[in-house]
């Protein structure tokens, strides 16, 4: 949602994976090898990016796939925001191209500097963005203007979330804290996300919590309108680089990269409501993306090239 995904999982077609059923949900086709896929927010579209910038978009669950082009450079994992207002795609030029629900190109936004970090206001009204320089900076896509920019002690915003309504922005900050922001970029809180950089984070379906992880390893879970910390988990060992909270309770799945080697290293599942952090027996080397819809996460796997599986979580 930094993330380096790679996000897929062999599971059989109904299986029990620690108290969660995952069934099958679509097929979809590809013209080969995909280098990550996203889940677009409200789960009715998939992104996929393979090559530099060969951009697929499938809708749910039909499977039904549209090109869409006009990008140059390289798009990485943080280069892609989508739900079901718009798609925007950002490059390491610093390039963000927005385009409607329809495909059609609305709006170019340049940073300055490759993009660290995407994500759209429900209502499709504004985009935060991020460079690998840069702290949060919003912008609104009806003038094209930045509106305002946060602020973090040193380094860069490397993860972001939009609460539903618009008036709350969360992000995760290199400096080792998270921070919350009215729309006009009111500072609300600085919170502490742990010893280490925080990478990502998510947001419960009613606003009201958000799970942040990172470097450190661990997941915590924050009350979203003050920053305070609720509970954290015990580290995975490895650094976590994405995580996605399911549409109903706190259940969160996150995405460990070897700290030596940077290959994926497990698929990691808390529950914070009792739950131990377990590592899910999955095999996170053919791991595409994932997200959620409105009832449940979905999962995204490559079974082959060409051949990608959504399989959701209930």
């Amino acid at each position: 949602m930094r993330t380096a995904f790679a996000f897929g999982v062999w599971l059989s077609l109904t299986s029990a994976v620690c108290g969660q059923v995952v069934q099958p949900f679509a097929k979809l086709e590809a013209p080969g090898a995909l280098n990550f896929a996203v889940v677009c927010d409200g789960g009715e579209r998939v992104v996929g990016v393979a090559g530099e910038h060969d951009v697929s978009v499938w809708s749910l669950p039909s499977g039904a796939r549209r090109i869409v082009g006009g990008l140059k450079g390289h798009i990485s994992t943080n280069g892609v925001a989508c739900n079901r207002k718009g798609l925007a795609l950002g490059s390491n030029t610093g390039t963000v191209v927005i385009f409607d629900a329809a495909g059609t190109e609305r709006r170019r936004i340049e940073l300055k500097g490759e993009v660290a970090a995407l994500a759209f206001s429900a209502d499709g009204s504004f985009l935060a963005t991020a460079t690998i320089y840069s702290p949060v900076q919003i912008w609104d896509l009806a003038s094209g203007k930045l509106q305002w920019t946060g602020s973090t002690d040193f380094g860069n915003t490397a993860g972001i979330r939009i609460a539903h309504g618009g008036n709350l922005i969360v992000v995760a900050d290199g400096d080792t804290h998270v921070r919350g922001y009215d729309r006009k970029g009111k500072l609300l809180y600085t919170a502490e996300a742990g010893l280490l950089e925080p990478f990502d984070l998510s947001l419960s379906a009613d606003g009201k919590t958000f799970a942040v992880a990172g470097a450190e390893g661990a997941i915590a879970l924050h009350d979203a309108a003050t920053g305070k910390m609720l509970k954290k988990s015990a580290s995975s060992g490895n650094p976590i680089f994405a995580l996605a909270m399911a549409p109903q309770g706190m259940k969160v799945i996150a995405f460990e990269l070897d700290d030596f080697r940077m290959d994926p290293a497990g698929i990691a599942y808390w529950n914070p409501e009792g739950g131990e952090l377990k590592n899910l027996k999955v095999d996170a080397k053919t791991l595409l993306g994932f997200g959620k819809d409105d009832k449940s996460l979905l999962l995204v796997r490559q079974d082959a090239p060409g051949k990608i599986s959504v399989e959701s979580v209930e």
